[in-house]
């Protein structure tokens, strides 16, 4: 079994004897007894005591607010099945979903973890998700009717992202870009503190701090391909580093990870533990070498091409697009927050916003016939 898989067995039972059982003494001058368990303080201190019970899955949602919500690229079941049919673009997550979805019917190996909260976007929900999103999603993919869950007191901010980042550490698909996001989340939480807090709550060196936050010089809409195909920083160093000293631009780096998603091929293997078993996609068979195969060829087809200038103002519009895209993409699910004033407001806007970009498309499909 092993260490994670352990841990998670150990957690179970200590929770099912309830308040009889106490955690574990970790003498204070023992520091390899300490750093064992260390990744599970948190879930230690807020789940002691609590039992382990069988929620209707509907009761439970994921929790959406975009200062809590998880750092990590897991869409919503809806986002992954719109209209009752399933989004191909996500075909490698869908499958692991639903392998994990037969698991979870057949045997939960461990618990989710819960607390009172309800949802705008679930309304029937009276629970919001600190630990078990991926197991949350796929039990509403597979259409089970209740989930093992351990219900805690509301978590602060700063618990609940480390909560988040502790539980999937252990987890093979866990990538150094989701890595990256929970660390500026937790940075912001704790509004700005110096990173030296930060690498002591996620018990980092500064060294690997640094190196994950070398992924945040991609654009939003980078880090979602760099996060979806799972490539560690190493992998992608060379591509940043030409990113960050602006040897490559944002377009040719945007047909470097095109062309990476197009070459990745996921090899499937199973795994125990925490993981419940689920056939999952290991890292896709990309290295720092055909990275930088791929930028020479990009270069050199530049380099071949006629000179054309860049305008400045092209690269900040396009980073604006792209947050604009994933604030609308949100914004059905957060209409309910907004009275008809608001509404009136925002609907407005966006017709402005509407006519503005019919404009501009027009002016595009004019310029490339």
């Amino acid at each position: 079994m092993s260490k994670a898989a352990d841990r998670a067995a150990q957690l179970k039972a200590r929770m099912s004897q309830g308040s009889q059982q106490q955690p574990p003494v970790v003498p204070p001058d023992d520091r390899a007894t300490r750093a064992h368990f260390m990744g599970a303080t948190v879930l230690d201190q807020l789940t002691t005591g609590r039992t382990v019970q069988a929620i209707p899955v509907e009761q439970i949602a994921p929790e959406l607010r975009e200062d809590l919500r998880q750092p990590r690229l897991l869409p919503l079941p809806e986002v992954l099945r719109p209209g009752g049919t399933w989004d191909e673009t996500h075909r490698t997550l869908i499958d692991e979903l639903l392998t994990l979805g037969r698991s979870l019917r057949e045997r939960q190996i461990q618990s989710i973890v819960i607390y009172p909260g309800t949802s705008k976007a679930y309304p029937a929900a009276t629970f919001l998700i600190a630990a078990g999103h991926r197991r949350w999603t796929a039990a509403v993919l597979t259409g089970l009717p209740t989930i093992d869950a351990v219900v805690i007191d509301p978590p602060s901010p700063e618990d609940l992202v480390d909560i988040q980042y502790t539980e999937n550490e252990d987890r093979a698909d866990f990538n150094d870009m989701e890595r990256a996001w929970a660390l500026a989340r937790m940075k912001q939480v704790l509004r700005d503190a110096p990173w030296e807090v930060v690498e002591q709550r996620f018990r980092l060196s500064e060294g690997r701090r640094k190196q994950l936050m070398r992924l945040m010089a991609f654009t939003p809409s980078q880090q979602e391909t760099v996060a979806r195909i799972r490539a560690s920083e190493t992998q992608l160093r060379p591509l940043h580093a030409a990113l960050r000293e602006g040897v490559l631009s944002t377009d040719q780096v945007d047909r470097i990870l095109t062309q990476l998603v197009t070459r990745a091929t996921f090899v499937a293997e199973t795994t125990e533990g925490e993981t419940d078993g689920v056939e999952r996609a290991a890292r896709p068979t990309i290295d720092s070498r055909a990275v930088t195969q791929l930028m020479t060829r990009v270069q050199r087809a530049a380099a071949s091409a006629p000179a054309a200038p860049r305008p400045k103002w092209l690269d900040p519009l396009k980073v604006s697009l792209t947050q604009a895209r994933k604030g609308l993409q949100r914004l059905p699910q957060r209409t309910e927050e907004l009275d008809n004033a608001l509404a009136l407001e925002l609907q407005a806007e966006l017709d402005q916003l509407l006519g503005a970009m019919t404009l501009a498309l027009e002016a595009l499909k004019n310029r490339t016939q």
